[in-house]
C-alpha cells in the first residue's frame, strides 16, 4: 500500500507565513491609522482649498463693489459740476435777456419761452388754482411763502398796495362762490428789457351761490337769483405781472369779463345790466404801504417746481 501524501514543509511554512501576514494587516493599529489619514487627507485639501477660494472671492467682490461706489462717487461729482454750469449759464442768460429789448430776443431766440418771468405767471395761476384758504394751515401758508418769495412786499396789485391785499381778495373769492377753478390760456412776455411784464389770459370757473350774488351784486333783482343761484360762471380774465430788473413781481393788475359769463346764463342783456347794476366785482383800497425794507433778488427755487 502506497503511502499517503505529505506536503512539502516549505509549503506549510510558506501557508503559515500567509496567514499570519494577513492576521497581522487585519489587525494592525498603524496600517488602520494610514489608511483613515489616506482618506481624511483629499477631504481637509478640499476643505482647505474651498475656504481658500471663498476668501478669493470675497477679495474680488470687495475690490469690485470699491472700484463701482468710486466710479459712482465720481459720476456724481460730475453731474454736479454740469449742473452749477448749467446754473451759471442759465443765469447768465437772464441777465442777457433783461438787458435786450424782446424783438432782438426773439431774433436770437425764437422759441422763447419767456424765461423766469413766463414761468413765474404760470406757477401763480397754478398755485392759487382753486383759491386760497387761510384755515387750510398748510396750504394757505404754502401759498403765502410762494407770494413772498417771488414778489415786493409793497407790491401795486390793482390800486392796492401789499401783498397782504392779494390774499385777501384771493380769501374773499374763494370764500363767496361754492367753488373755484382757474387755468391760464396763454402767458406772454410784453417786454423783457428794464423789467419783464407778462400778460396772461385766464379762464375762471365759479360756482355762484346767495352769498356769492349778495356779495358782488347786491342790487341783483331777487326774480334773477334763482336763476343764477348754483350755476358756474365762467370768467376769461386778462392779468399782467410786471417785472423788476431782478424779475422780481413789482405790480399785478387784472380784469375779468363778467358780462360775457352772465349773459351766457341769461340769456338777456337787460337782465345782465340789472345783476351788474353797482357790482363790487373790482377789489376795495386796502391797507397802506408797508414801511419793511424791500426784499432782495428773487427766489427762483420756485421756477423748479
Amino acid at each position: 500500500m502506497a503511502a499517503p501524501f505529505q506536503m512539502p514543509t516549505l509549503w506549510l511554512n510558506v501557508e503559515v507565513d500567509a496567514e499570519q501576514l494577513i492576521c497581522e494587516v487585519a489587525h494592525s493599529t498603524d496600517l488602520q491609522n494610514q489608511y483613515d489619514a489616506a482618506r481624511q487627507r483629499p477631504t481637509r485639501e478640499s476643505a482647505h482649498g474651498r475656504e481658500r477660494r471663498r476668501e478669493q472671492c470675497r477679495v474680488s467682490q470687495k475690490t469690485f463693489r470699491e472700484r463701482k461706489k468710486k466710479e459712482q462717487e465720481d459720476f456724481e461729482l460730475s453731474v454736479q459740476v454740469l449742473e452749477n454750469k448749467v446754473r451759471d449759464l442759465e443765469e447768465r442768460k437772464a441777465q442777457l435777456i433783461r438787458s435786450l429789448p424782446l424783438q432782438y430776443v426773439l431774433a436770437a431766440q425764437p422759441d422763447f419761452d419767456g424765461g423766469a418771468p413766463a414761468k413765474l405767471a404760470r406757477k401763480y395761476i397754478n398755485v392759487f388754482k382753486t383759491g386760497y384758504v387761510p384755515s387750510k394751515r398748510r396750504a394757505g401758508e404754502r401759498q403765502e411763502r410762494f407770494l413772498r418769495a417771488i414778489a415786493d412786499e409793497d407790491i401795486n396789485y390793482n390800486g392796492a398796495i401789499g401783498i397782504q391785499c392779494i390774499l385777501d381778495n384771493w380769501s374773499r373769492y374763494t370764500s363767496s362762490f361754492s367753488a373755484i377753478n382757474i387755468e391760464a390760456f396763454r402767458c406772454d412776455v410784453m417786454k423783457t428789457d428794464d423789467g419783464a411784464i407778462v400778460k396772461g389770459v385766464t379762464r375762471s370757473t365759479l360756482k355762484m351761490n346767495r352769498q356769492s350774488i349778495e356779495l358782488f351784486f347786491p342790487n341783483c333783482p331777487d326774480t334773477l337769483k334763482p336763476r343764477l343761484i348754483g350755476q358756474n360762471l365762467i370768467v376769461v380774465a386778462t392779468m399782467h405781472w410786471s417785472f423788476d430788473e431782478h424779475d422780481r413781481l413789482v405790480q399785478l393788475t387784472g380784469r375779468g369779463d363778467f358780462t360775457s359769463g352772465l349773459l351766457t346764463i341769461l340769456q338777456s342783456p337787460e337782465d345782465v345790466a340789472m345783476v351788474l347794476t353797482r357790482s363790487r366785482i373790482v377789489p376795495a383800497q386796502l391797507p397802506p404801504p408797508s414801511s419793511s425794507p424791500r426784499p432782495g433778488k428773487l427766489n427762483v427755487e420756485y421756477l423748479q417746481t
